[in-house]
């Protein structure tokens, strides 16, 4: 292993201590410490059979976070592709944790505004528009205005 080799191993060593990484993550954080990409794919191979970094198990974590973060499906899958994760493996992981996209955008909302439901159209307009940013569907909104209303009037 060269000595360079070596200070990439490093980096990543010291990057993957902290938390974890997808491997386009730390290639582009190797690159911009000025690494070539021959030494970047040399480590991250070693970084992978070692199973010292694996997309999946990122892709794990980040998921679980981004749901409890309040993120819909539209932000996950941009941010996923932003990460370099495989639409596959994020479609699976999904699948697995089978989060519930209503009630989701329907916390989201309540975090945001509380449980008053909008007093005109401009504050509708408000909530949905920050909904629609946080990646919820207009049928999911729909979903979480209805059951805001609904609990106002109980």
């Amino acid at each position: 292993m060269t000595s360079d080799e070596q200070q990439a191993k490093d980096v990543v060593l010291r990057l993957l201590a902290r938390r974890e990484h997808s491997a386009q993550e730390l290639k582009q954080k190797l690159r911009q410490r000025g690494f070539a990409d021959t030494i970047c794919d040399t480590v991250l191979t070693l970084a992978q059979a070692n199973n010292w970094q694996s997309d999946e198990r990122f892709a794990e974590a980040w998921l679980r976070h981004s749901l409890a973060n309040g993120d819909g499906l539209q932000k996950i899958k941009a941010a996923a592709q932003n990460k370099g994760l495989d639409t596959e493996l994020v479609a699976n992981l999904l699948q697995r944790l089978e989060p519930d996209w209503n009630d989701l955008c329907y916390q989201r909302l309540l975090k945001k505004f509380g449980d008053e439901p909008p007093a005109d159209a401009k504050m509708r307009d408000r909530m949905m528009r920050h909904l629609l940013q946080r990646g919820f569907s207009y049928s999911e909104i729909k979903q979480a205005l209805s059951w805001q209303a609904e609990a106002a009037t109980d």
